[in-house]
């Protein structure tokens, strides 16, 4: 009965950590998210922010971190997304840049935690 515990316990840690990713401060973090035209994070100060990804035809609205309630810019590392590593890639990550990284629909998302 323990083991059975034990195992079970296991198998949903191991399931829960495949989201965890974990960055130092001024390094490049790559999260795996599938490619979009929008991208939404939830960042350890309680605000949930969104990048559009420029296309050429959103010049004015693309290319930073803003906030979805006081539509402010953040200042966060560049981002950009790798079509062939199937990425978000955040580099120089500030402090400001940990929390959790979904994509415009939240149907995936990452935890990005910063490391000592």
């Amino acid at each position: 009965m323990i083991r059975q515990c034990f195992l079970t316990l296991l198998m949903l840690s191991t399931v829960v950590a495949q989201d965890l990713i974990f960055f130092k401060v001024n390094t490049t973090a790559e999260i795996g998210l599938p490619q979009t035209t929008a991208y939404r994070r939830i960042v350890y100060v309680a605000d949930q922010q969104i990048y559009r990804v420029c296309n050429g035809k959103n010049k004015n609205k693309c290319g930073y971190w803003e906030s979805v309630a006081t539509k402010k810019k953040y200042p966060s590392g560049a981002t950009t997304y790798n079509k062939n590593k199937k990425a978000l890639i955040v580099k120089k990550l500030k402090e400001t840049d940990f929390g959790t990284y979904t994509t415009g629909d939240k149907k995936h998302s990452q935890e990005i935690y910063r490391t000592l």
